[in-house]
């Protein structure tokens, strides 16, 4: 759970217990052939059992005060992740990764929803990262306040082709004095499989149909 003060913890867990007793899904759960795992952050932990993600960099996260996931960081659902690093021990930045299933040459369509919870304090840095198989799709490091995110989701969208079998999706996350609040992870084929199926379908029917006019 983040630090923060005893007020602070009633109120937030107040308003925790209501987002969980909303019952819904993450937003992102619902996308057709989405191939992150625990893509909402619904199993309600991490690294803690099987949920899809990895935690590397700066790990160290003494009293679970500077990573983990919680209701008052969700974007959709009953959950979302919070981030930042041990700034006690070093300023490189935690990152949170997947490794996907990906067809060589295929494009894909990579989505996040990111929060600023407050504007860069003097001496301290926000910065953030997201990579597909090793291409940058968005580096931050804002020294003030990102228009329109501080206290409020964003959504990030970008495509990239995947180069292996194995794709992996990273994020890092450094936040010297605050958090970065982070949901709604999604990965998809584009066209998504369903829809190439169709196509695929369809062009077979105009061929056969052509055959029979020609016959």
């Amino acid at each position: 759970m983040r630090k923060t003060s005893i007020l602070a913890l009633i109120v937030c867990g107040l308003w925790s217990a209501s987002l969980a007793t909303a019952g819904s899904a993450s937003i992102c759960d619902a996308i057709a052939f989405n191939l992150v795992t625990n893509c909402g952050f619904e199993s309600g932990d991490f690294p803690v059992g099987v949920t899809g993600w990895t935690i590397g960099g700066n790990t160290a996260n003494p009293g679970g005060n500077y990573y983990g996931v919680d209701g008052f960081d969700a974007n959709s659902g009953n959950f979302g992740a919070y981030m930042s690093q041990d700034f006690f021990v070093g300023t490189a930045p935690v990152t949170l990764s997947e490794t996907l299933a990906t067809a060589v040459g295929t494009t894909y369509a990579v989505s996040f929803f990111l929060e600023q919870d407050t504007a860069p304090t003097t001496g301290y840095t926000h910065a953030f990262s997201a990579t597909f198989g090793g291409t940058t799709l968005l580096s931050l490091a804002p020294t003030v306040a990102l228009p329109g995110t501080v206290g409020s989701f964003t959504q990030y969208s970008y495509t990239a082709t995947a180069t292996a079998a194995d794709t992996t999706v990273q994020f890092s996350f450094e936040n010297d004095d605050r958090y970065w609040s982070f949901d709604d992870v999604s990965v998809t084929a584009t066209p998504e499989p369903s829809t190439a199926i169709l196509a695929g379908a369809a062009l077979c029917g105009l061929l056969l149909l052509k055959r029979r006019i020609a016959g």
